[in-house]
Protein backbone atom coordinates (compact mmCIF):
# COMPACT_ATOMS: atom_id res chain seq x y z
CA UNK A 1 0.00 0.00 0.00
CA UNK A 2 1.33 3.40 -0.96
CA UNK A 3 2.18 5.51 2.09
CA UNK A 4 1.08 9.11 2.50
CA UNK A 5 3.73 11.74 2.02
CA UNK A 6 5.27 12.69 5.38
CA UNK A 7 4.18 16.31 4.94
CA UNK A 8 0.58 15.20 4.46
CA UNK A 9 0.77 12.88 7.47
CA UNK A 10 2.07 15.71 9.63
CA UNK A 11 -0.67 18.05 8.41
CA UNK A 12 -3.36 15.48 9.22
CA UNK A 13 -1.87 14.81 12.64
CA UNK A 14 -1.71 18.52 13.47
CA UNK A 15 -5.26 19.14 12.28
CA UNK A 16 -6.57 16.34 14.47
CA UNK A 17 -5.47 18.30 17.52
CA UNK A 18 -8.41 20.64 17.01
CA UNK A 19 -10.76 17.85 18.13
CA UNK A 20 -8.52 16.31 20.78
CA UNK A 21 -7.21 19.28 22.80
CA UNK A 22 -5.40 18.67 26.06
CA UNK A 23 -7.47 20.39 28.75
CA UNK A 24 -4.63 20.16 31.23
CA UNK A 25 -2.60 22.44 28.95
CA UNK A 26 -5.41 25.01 29.08
CA UNK A 27 -4.79 25.45 32.80
CA UNK A 28 -1.31 26.74 31.97
CA UNK A 29 -2.38 28.88 29.00
CA UNK A 30 -3.11 32.58 29.02
CA UNK A 31 -6.45 33.38 27.41
CA UNK A 32 -8.04 36.69 26.40
CA UNK A 33 -10.11 36.45 29.59
CA UNK A 34 -7.15 35.92 31.92
CA UNK A 35 -5.37 38.82 30.18
CA UNK A 36 -8.40 41.09 30.82
CA UNK A 37 -9.14 41.67 27.13
CA UNK A 38 -12.56 43.01 26.22
CA UNK A 39 -15.19 40.29 25.99
CA UNK A 40 -16.52 39.75 22.44
CA UNK A 41 -20.11 40.72 21.72
CA UNK A 42 -22.63 38.06 22.76
CA UNK A 43 -24.89 38.53 19.75
CA UNK A 44 -24.37 39.98 16.32
CA UNK A 45 -26.70 42.97 15.90
CA UNK A 46 -28.83 43.66 12.87
CA UNK A 47 -27.25 45.83 10.21
CA UNK A 48 -28.08 49.52 10.67
CA UNK A 49 -31.46 50.30 9.14
CA UNK A 50 -32.21 46.66 8.28
CA UNK A 51 -35.85 45.66 7.99
CA UNK A 52 -36.78 43.45 10.95
CA UNK A 53 -39.49 40.81 10.99
CA UNK A 54 -41.07 39.51 14.18
CA UNK A 55 -41.46 35.73 14.23
CA UNK A 56 -44.14 33.61 15.86
CA UNK A 57 -43.71 32.47 19.46
CA UNK A 58 -46.67 30.08 19.52
CA UNK A 59 -47.46 27.47 16.90
CA UNK A 60 -51.14 26.48 16.85
CA UNK A 61 -50.88 24.76 13.46
CA UNK A 62 -47.81 22.68 14.30
CA UNK A 63 -49.03 19.26 15.36
CA UNK A 64 -46.44 17.81 17.69
CA UNK A 65 -45.03 14.31 17.35
CA UNK A 66 -43.25 12.18 19.91
CA UNK A 67 -39.48 12.10 20.11
CA UNK A 68 -39.54 8.44 19.09
CA UNK A 69 -41.58 9.30 15.98
CA UNK A 70 -39.25 12.03 14.73
CA UNK A 71 -36.12 9.99 15.41
CA UNK A 72 -37.58 7.01 13.55
CA UNK A 73 -38.60 9.05 10.51
CA UNK A 74 -35.55 11.32 10.24
CA UNK A 75 -33.60 10.80 7.03
CA UNK A 76 -31.57 13.21 4.92
CA UNK A 77 -34.01 14.64 2.38
CA UNK A 78 -32.56 15.93 -0.88
CA UNK A 79 -35.65 16.36 -3.06
CA UNK A 80 -38.61 18.44 -1.94
CA UNK A 81 -42.28 18.90 -2.67
CA UNK A 82 -43.51 22.11 -4.30
CA UNK A 83 -45.63 22.94 -1.24
CA UNK A 84 -44.18 25.99 0.52
CA UNK A 85 -43.34 26.22 4.18
CA UNK A 86 -45.26 28.78 6.22
CA UNK A 87 -43.96 31.64 8.32
CA UNK A 88 -45.23 29.79 11.39
CA UNK A 89 -43.21 26.71 10.41
CA UNK A 90 -40.03 28.71 9.79
CA UNK A 91 -40.59 30.44 13.14
CA UNK A 92 -40.94 27.03 14.78
CA UNK A 93 -37.74 25.69 13.21
CA UNK A 94 -35.73 28.72 14.35
CA UNK A 95 -37.37 28.67 17.80
CA UNK A 96 -36.36 25.05 18.40
CA UNK A 97 -32.95 25.32 16.75
CA UNK A 98 -31.24 28.63 17.43
CA UNK A 99 -33.27 30.62 19.95
CA UNK A 100 -31.74 32.14 23.07
CA UNK A 101 -33.86 31.26 26.10
CA UNK A 102 -32.04 33.47 28.63
CA UNK A 103 -28.85 35.46 28.98
CA UNK A 104 -26.86 37.78 31.18
CA UNK A 105 -23.52 39.45 30.64
CA UNK A 106 -21.10 36.90 29.22
CA UNK A 107 -23.48 33.95 29.67
CA UNK A 108 -25.94 32.69 27.06
CA UNK A 109 -28.47 29.88 27.50
CA UNK A 110 -29.89 28.43 24.29
CA UNK A 111 -32.12 25.62 23.11
CA UNK A 112 -28.89 23.76 22.27
CA UNK A 113 -25.75 23.20 24.38
CA UNK A 114 -23.11 25.88 23.85
CA UNK A 115 -19.67 25.32 25.37
CA UNK A 116 -19.31 27.29 28.59
CA UNK A 117 -22.43 29.31 27.65
CA UNK A 118 -20.20 31.25 25.21
CA UNK A 119 -22.60 31.13 22.23
CA UNK A 120 -20.18 30.80 19.33
CA UNK A 121 -22.90 30.47 16.66
CA UNK A 122 -25.01 32.77 14.49
CA UNK A 123 -27.78 31.65 12.11
CA UNK A 124 -28.72 32.86 8.63
CA UNK A 125 -31.72 31.96 6.51
CA UNK A 126 -32.33 31.97 2.78
CA UNK A 127 -36.05 32.02 2.06
CA UNK A 128 -37.20 30.84 -1.36
CA UNK A 129 -40.86 29.86 -1.07
CA UNK A 130 -42.32 30.47 2.37
CA UNK A 131 -45.86 31.78 2.83
CA UNK A 132 -45.80 35.09 4.70
CA UNK A 133 -42.11 35.83 4.10
CA UNK A 134 -40.59 37.53 1.10
CA UNK A 135 -37.84 35.69 -0.72
CA UNK A 136 -34.50 36.90 0.52
CA UNK A 137 -31.49 36.40 2.73
CA UNK A 138 -31.93 37.03 6.45
CA UNK A 139 -29.92 37.10 9.67
CA UNK A 140 -31.65 35.51 12.67
CA UNK A 141 -31.55 37.77 15.71
CA UNK A 142 -31.37 35.00 18.28
CA UNK A 143 -31.97 37.03 21.44
CA UNK A 144 -35.08 38.69 19.93
CA UNK A 145 -36.44 35.82 17.80
CA UNK A 146 -36.59 38.11 14.78
CA UNK A 147 -35.24 38.13 11.25
CA UNK A 148 -33.19 41.02 9.86
CA UNK A 149 -33.16 41.36 6.10
CA UNK A 150 -29.73 41.24 4.48
CA UNK A 151 -30.62 41.21 0.80
CA UNK A 152 -33.31 40.69 -1.81
CA UNK A 153 -32.04 40.12 -5.32
CA UNK A 154 -33.31 38.47 -8.48
CA UNK A 155 -30.24 36.24 -8.73
CA UNK A 156 -30.11 35.32 -5.04
CA UNK A 157 -31.29 31.75 -5.60
CA UNK A 158 -28.63 31.18 -8.23
CA UNK A 159 -25.93 32.45 -5.90
CA UNK A 160 -27.15 30.28 -3.03
CA UNK A 161 -27.22 27.24 -5.29
CA UNK A 162 -23.71 28.02 -6.52
CA UNK A 163 -22.43 28.30 -2.95
CA UNK A 164 -24.07 24.94 -2.17
CA UNK A 165 -22.42 23.13 -5.12
CA UNK A 166 -25.85 22.93 -6.82
CA UNK A 167 -27.50 21.21 -3.86
CA UNK A 168 -30.47 23.59 -3.45
CA UNK A 169 -32.78 21.13 -5.27
CA UNK A 170 -36.04 22.97 -4.77
CA UNK A 171 -35.71 23.56 -1.02
CA UNK A 172 -38.07 26.12 0.48
CA UNK A 173 -35.35 27.46 2.77
CA UNK A 174 -31.67 27.13 3.60
CA UNK A 175 -30.28 27.47 7.11
CA UNK A 176 -26.61 28.41 7.49
CA UNK A 177 -24.84 28.27 10.83
CA UNK A 178 -21.71 30.35 11.28
CA UNK A 179 -18.94 30.43 13.88
CA UNK A 180 -17.79 33.52 15.74
CA UNK A 181 -14.68 31.86 17.22
CA UNK A 182 -13.58 34.74 19.44
CA UNK A 183 -16.56 34.21 21.75
CA UNK A 184 -15.30 30.77 22.76
CA UNK A 185 -11.60 31.53 22.35
CA UNK A 186 -12.00 34.30 24.91
CA UNK A 187 -12.48 31.65 27.58
CA UNK A 188 -11.08 28.44 26.11
CA UNK A 189 -8.27 29.41 23.69
CA UNK A 190 -7.21 26.36 21.64
CA UNK A 191 -9.87 24.14 23.25
CA UNK A 192 -12.63 26.32 21.77
CA UNK A 193 -12.62 24.91 18.25
CA UNK A 194 -13.81 21.43 19.15
CA UNK A 195 -16.76 22.95 21.03
CA UNK A 196 -17.57 25.31 18.15
CA UNK A 197 -17.92 22.38 15.76
CA UNK A 198 -19.97 20.39 18.27
CA UNK A 199 -22.30 23.37 18.79
CA UNK A 200 -23.14 23.49 15.08
CA UNK A 201 -23.84 19.76 15.23
CA UNK A 202 -26.27 20.24 18.12
CA UNK A 203 -28.14 22.90 16.14
CA UNK A 204 -28.23 20.72 13.05
CA UNK A 205 -29.69 17.79 14.93
CA UNK A 206 -32.41 19.97 16.45
CA UNK A 207 -33.23 21.34 13.00
CA UNK A 208 -33.40 17.87 11.44
CA UNK A 209 -35.78 16.62 14.13
CA UNK A 210 -37.91 19.77 14.19
CA UNK A 211 -38.32 19.50 10.41
CA UNK A 212 -39.85 16.06 10.89
CA UNK A 213 -42.52 17.56 13.14
CA UNK A 214 -43.82 19.78 10.30
CA UNK A 215 -43.84 17.03 7.65
CA UNK A 216 -40.64 18.40 6.17
CA UNK A 217 -37.11 17.14 5.89
CA UNK A 218 -33.60 18.54 5.97
CA UNK A 219 -30.28 17.74 4.39
CA UNK A 220 -27.07 18.55 6.25
CA UNK A 221 -24.40 20.04 3.98
CA UNK A 222 -20.79 20.41 5.06
CA UNK A 223 -19.41 20.52 1.51
CA UNK A 224 -20.10 23.99 0.13
CA UNK A 225 -17.99 26.69 -1.48
CA UNK A 226 -16.57 28.34 1.63
CA UNK A 227 -15.57 31.64 0.06
CA UNK A 228 -18.81 31.92 -1.91
CA UNK A 229 -20.94 31.21 1.17
CA UNK A 230 -19.05 33.68 3.35
CA UNK A 231 -19.35 36.35 0.66
CA UNK A 232 -23.06 35.61 0.21
CA UNK A 233 -23.65 36.16 3.92
CA UNK A 234 -21.52 39.33 3.81
CA UNK A 235 -19.23 38.10 6.60
CA UNK A 236 -15.95 39.50 7.84
CA UNK A 237 -14.07 36.20 7.60
CA UNK A 238 -11.50 37.31 10.17
CA UNK A 239 -14.34 37.35 12.70
CA UNK A 240 -17.01 34.95 11.40
CA UNK A 241 -17.45 32.23 8.79
CA UNK A 242 -19.96 29.57 7.72
CA UNK A 243 -19.60 26.12 9.27
CA UNK A 244 -22.75 24.16 8.34
CA UNK A 245 -25.70 24.45 5.95
CA UNK A 246 -29.09 22.74 5.77
CA UNK A 247 -31.66 22.69 2.99
CA UNK A 248 -35.24 22.29 4.22
CA UNK A 249 -38.49 21.57 2.40
CA UNK A 250 -41.74 19.65 2.50
CA UNK A 251 -41.73 15.90 1.91
CA UNK A 252 -43.19 14.45 -1.27
CA UNK A 253 -46.03 12.02 -0.79
CA UNK A 254 -47.17 9.45 -3.35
Amino acid sequence: MKQLDQTVQNMIRNNRQAIRPNWEDLRQTETPRTLDHDRPEQFKPASKGAERITLDHVFPHVHQKTFAEVVASRRSLRQYDERPLTKEEISYLLYETARVSAYKEGVTFRTIPTGGATNAMETYLYVDHVEGLESGLYHYLQADHELALIERAADLGERVNHALYSQLRGASAVFVFTAVPARSEYKYAFCAHKMIAIEAGHAGQNLSLAAEVIDAGACAIAAYRQNAMDELLQLDIDQEFATYAFTVGKKKHA
